[in-house]
């Protein structure tokens, strides 16, 4: 059984010590990079973790050198950096919250093949269905539709790049063909041999995270990105002297867990065995969340 040091202690914590524990994670220790943080020791009480520590490198230096120990690290963005460099020297498993750093610069400066991203939409029973059903038995062009509401370009880096590492998941490397900015948007054309993607990221619009898809005379919805709806047919109904033509659902999946956190579980599950033997294949490792960190930065910037 893996003994589980965590770093941090925001409101994701709780929902990764769900899954973790679900997995067969042990608890062993809690630490902060607030010197005797109130929120970490809060957390210790409610799961019963085993130890406390004020002090965070002393945390990682006594708990590194107990047998199967591995390492959640999920401070502030902008911290998560300096505890991953201090933490590579140990050798140890680690799970870390995405994206790791604000920009590429920063991530270029982690060198560690035993970290795993927590990616978590790529696990998505939505997504997956896509992949498998649609993206790997395609035979012809993929056309697909994204729109992106955010705040700032920045949030784009922290908080859409979700969006991002699930489009690279399924579709793998993409170029950017064409970029259109102003202060109120961003339209571009992602693409590759297989695949034309158009996405809009539009600033302070009301509404969700969509990708609509275009595959083998289907239409797939997901929005949000934890509901899927397939269309395979239209309907005719006849409204006064109009036809009118609705699409006839054909299937829908949603991956709500009132116990967890979407795609938590099975995220857990990978990084298990991940845990056994780091040189097993992930797609959610450090080289994709460059990549994913890449694109973002050509979107944006």
């Amino acid at each position: 059984m893996y003994k589980l040091c965590i770093i941090g202690s925001s409101d994701i914590i709780p929902k990764h010590i769900i899954a973790a524990q679900k997995n067969k994670f042990k608890l062993h220790s809690i630490t902060s990079l607030n010197f005797n943080s109130p929120n970490a020791k809060k957390i210790k009480k409610k799961f019963k973790i085993k130890r406390f520590y004020s002090n965070w490198k002393e945390c990682v230096q006594e708990t590194s050198k107990i047998k199967n120990t591995c390492f959640l690290v999920a401070p502030r963005i902008e911290d998560t950096v300096k505890v991953l460099k201090f933490l590579s020297k140990y050798k140890k498993p680690i799970i870390v919250e995405k994206p790791i750093a604000h920009n590429l610069k920063k991530l270029n400066q982690i060198k560690n093949d035993k970290i795993f991203v927590g990616y978590n939409r790529i696990f998505y029973k939505t997504v997956n269905y896509i992949k498998t059903k649609y993206v790997k038995n395609n035979t012809g062009k993929i056309f697909v539709n994204v729109v992106c509401p955010e705040i700032s370009k920045r949030n784009f880096i922290s908080n859409s790049c979700h969006i991002i590492s699930v489009l690279i998941f399924l579709f793998g490397k993409l170029k950017l063909k064409i970029k259109i900015s102003n202060k109120k948007m961003i339209s571009c054309l992602l693409e590759n041999k297989k695949t034309l993607i158009n996405l809009s990221v539009i600033f302070n619009a009301p509404t969700n995270f969509k990708i609509d898809l275009y595959a083998n005379g289907s239409f797939l919805k997901l929005s949000p990105i934890e509901e899927l709806r397939e269309y395979k047919k239209l309907k005719k109904i006849k409204k006064k002297n109009l036809n009118i033509y609705n699409p006839v659902l054909s299937k829908y999946i949603h991956d709500y867990d009132k116990n967890s956190k979407p795609g938590f579980n099975y995220q857990y599950k990978l990084f298990k065995k991940f845990c056994n033997n780091h040189k097993i294949t992930i797609q959610n490792s450090l080289p994709f969340a460059k990549y994913v960190m890449s694109l973002c930065e050509k979107i944006v910037k």
